[in-house]
């Protein structure tokens, strides 16, 4: 229900630091946690934007080691479930 109150969602940024970008395995990884929940998941990469539920605009963004993306979620869990696709974003991957 709209009360007619305005609202932000709430964002945040990660730095991309596994040394192959944003992939395959982590992008995976952040659109599935992005389709179980309620809120609706953008991430940004200057003025490109991509639905974060979807694996294919995810890897659309071409997101190399350094680069800075934002995360915004607006819906009910958008608080928490940003902190974790945060973490997912920032995480060195794998060792080889």
């Amino acid at each position: 229900m709209n009360t007619g109150t305005p609202h932000e969602p709430y964002r945040r940024a990660a730095i991309i630091i596994n040394p192959n970008g944003l992939h395959m395995r982590p992008a995976t990884t952040f659109a599935q946690l992005a389709a179980g929940v309620a809120s609706d998941i953008i991430v940004w990469h200057g003025e490109k934007r991509a639905n974060g539920k979807s694996l294919w605009d995810l890897i659309g963004l071409c997101a190399l080691r350094g680069t800075e993306l934002i995360v915004e979620a607006d819906g009910p869990d958008a608080e928490v479930v940003v902190g974790q696709l945060v973490a997912i974003l920032a995480s060195p991957g794998d060792p080889d």
